[in-house]
């Protein structure tokens, strides 16, 4: 617990700093957690030796953030899809030749961690690149913290009821409600704070709506990635964080809510 405290004491305040710092401080922080994130998958599923592979997703992953701050257009997400699967395929037809195991569980894997997941990460680059977006990258990086802490007090002092015991016995459905609750608090309170000090015109009712959205994705990302720990019977995917596990033990549930708020944003423009 004393290593958890101090990793959070001293982690919580560095994101910050580096989300208040130039968008392309952001987009270099999301490009690390992406590549960590292909380690730690591919250590998962017992693949690290697949050395062509495992480049092949960093690169993809790291690709992905840049072409998010460079504001890349669809034909080139398009071209980069093809190039990847192209390269994938062809080493999942050599590494058979040679006799060394890469079988389809190891291409969901280079697919989940080279496209899938950094993909949904680059939303928050493209945030911080838009409109308002400091701002704005505050609203998932807040709702994630605000309804992981919510969901986790709300669950130990009131959680009766399990939410997926197969998947996350310790999650309650009291907890699930104490999350979402604590991220609509959260929306409210920011929207206050962003009334004053910016000149900005809020709308508390779609501050309200995009937190209720972002706590129910918030908590099936960290859902999503308990199960995948459970398939492949590991605790953490990592020891990067001392008490934590690893960067997708911690940034789990932002590989859902980012995409989730950065589509919120573009329907509802709550400020």
């Amino acid at each position: 617990m004393k290593s958890r405290l101090l990793v959070a004491a001293f982690g919580v305040p560095l994101v910050a700093v580096i989300l208040i710092g130039p968008a392309i401080a952001t987009t270099i922080l999301i490009s690390a957690i992406s590549v960590m994130a292909v380690f730690e998958l591919f250590s998962a599923v017992e693949a690290k030796e697949r050395i062509g592979a495992l480049i092949i997703c960093s690169i993809s992953a790291a690709g992905l953030q840049l072409a998010a701050y460079f504001r890349a257009d669809i034909f080139f997400y398009g071209w980069w899809l093809f190039l990847f699967l192209t390269i994938i395929f062809a080493l999942w037809v050599a590494y058979h030749e040679r006799g060394r195991e890469f079988c389809f569980i190891h291409f969901a894997v280079a697919f989940m961690s080279g496209i899938l997941i950094p993909l949904c990460l680059s939303s928050l680059v493209i945030i911080r690149r838009g409109e308002d977006g400091l701002l704005r990258t505050f609203v998932p990086v807040g709702t994630a913290f605000i309804c992981d802490a919510g969901a986790l007090f709300t669950g130990m002092a009131l959680g009766r009821h399990k939410l997926a015991p197969r998947t996350s016995p310790k999650k309650t459905v009291e907890g699930m409600l104490g999350g979402i609750t604590a991220s609509v608090i959260f929306m409210i309170v920011y929207g206050i704070i962003i009334t004053n000090i910016a000149d900005l015109t809020v709308s508390f009712m779609k501050l309200i709506v995009m937190g209720a959205v972002c706590g129910v994705f918030t908590q099936l990302g960290d859902l999503v990635f308990s199960l995948i720990k459970r398939e492949f019977e590991i605790k953490d995917y990592g020891t990067l964080l001392p008490g934590h596990g690893g960067a997708l033990d911690r940034f789990d549930s932002m590989v859902t809510v980012a995409p989730a708020a950065l589509l919120m944003f573009l329907i509802l423009r709550p400020f």
